[in-house]
């Protein structure tokens, strides 16, 4: 925002000496912002493209050049028009359905300066790209757009889903086996994290109201990702804490570490204990099991900064796997 206000005020001084330095300057930080953040996600970035300091740099080109040109002399046309060349606004077109005429729309084309060529074709990439990623954040209805930018389409795959027996919040044994004729989503959680797992519990839990009457026939389940911390106490905890307790069809299952490690590596989870804290860190992944016990997608599921808009997302990247598998039974 500093850096807008800055090149805006340089524009309106509309002086070279001021915003030839400002607009260099601007593009400099929209390149770096564009590869640093936007493409490699450093700083908190979503990493995601469309990338806005495109156009923003498009924008800022095409501002320069319509300000710091003086507009070029254009002839007078007479009243008929017969004299010399229609000017757009004057002679015979002179209303909304004249300008739109083949003839009118080429003559602007060709009369039409660099800055304004910039200036449409910054605005194409906002509409082209920009555009249906604003409209999923607004829109009420959640949607997949959001969460595949930030992360990526789901990795499809058929094969049967590793099994394992581990404990519930309730403590009752739980085999994966015994989930068959449900469509199972599963994710990893450390009980005590405080980052990313309670945004991805979210995300389950919102999946479940998307889901609506077909939640039933769906199952929510978490495996504890921290060994550290196994005891249903811990998950049941995290439970309370975010909501969960009373979500039907969700399952928080721990074991001891030995029952533990087994699962991670069948599903290639990797956890290291974070320094300085309690936490494991861990990658952030989903599985979407079918009704016959095959794992059929693997989702990246890397919630980044966290915003209502891709909570949603994620929610409805969920729901929409599940219900696939289900409308294919």
């Amino acid at each position: 925002m500093v850096a807008l206000g800055f090149i805006g005020v340089a524009f309106i001084l509309g002086r070279r000496t001021v915003t030839r330095p400002a607009l260099a300057a601007f593009l400099v930080l929209c390149l770096g912002d564009w590869v640093l953040v936007e493409d490699m996600g450093i700083f908190g970035g979503l990493g995601t493209d469309p990338n806005s300091m495109v156009p923003m740099a498009l924008l800022a080109a095409g501002g320069y050049l319509a300000v710091t040109r003086a507009p070029a002399a254009v002839p007078a046309a007479s009243e008929s028009g017969a004299d010399g060349p229609d000017i757009i606004g004057t002679g015979p077109w002179t209303n909304w359905r004249d300008r739109l005429r083949p003839a009118a729309v080429r003559q602007s084309v060709a009369t039409a300066s660099a800055g304004t060529m910039i200036s449409a074709g910054a605005i194409g990439v906002i509409v082209l790209g920009a555009a249906p990623m604003a409209a999923a954040q607004a829109s009420p209805a959640a949607s997949t757009i959001l969460a595949q930018a930030v992360d990526g389409a789901s990795v499809p795959v058929d094969i049967p889903a590793p099994g394992f027996t581990l404990t519930d919040q309730r403590g009752r044994q739980v085999p994966l086996s015994g989930l068959r004729g449900k469509v199972v989503l599963m994710t990893f959680l450390d009980p005590v994290c405080v980052t990313d797992c309670p945004l991805i519990a979210q995300e389950f839990r919102q999946a479940a109201q998307l889901l609506g009457g077909a939640a039933g026939r769906v199952e929510l389940v978490a495996v504890d990702v921290n060994p550290l911390y196994n005891e249903v106490a811990y998950t049941q905890a995290f439970d309370r804490q975010e909501g969960l307790a009373g979500v039907p069809d969700w399952l928080y299952l721990t074991g001891s570490p030995d029952r533990l490690r087994p699962v991670y590596r069948a599903y290639g989870v990797a956890s290291e204990t974070a320094p300085g804290g309690a936490m494991l860190a861990h990658n952030d992944v989903a599985f979407v099991i079918d009704q016959a016990g095959h794992l059929r997608q693997e989702l990246n599921f890397d919630p980044g900064p966290g915003t209502a808009a891709t909570k949603s997302s994620f929610a409805a990247e969920l729901a929409d796997a599940a219900t696939g598998l289900l409308g294919a039974s």
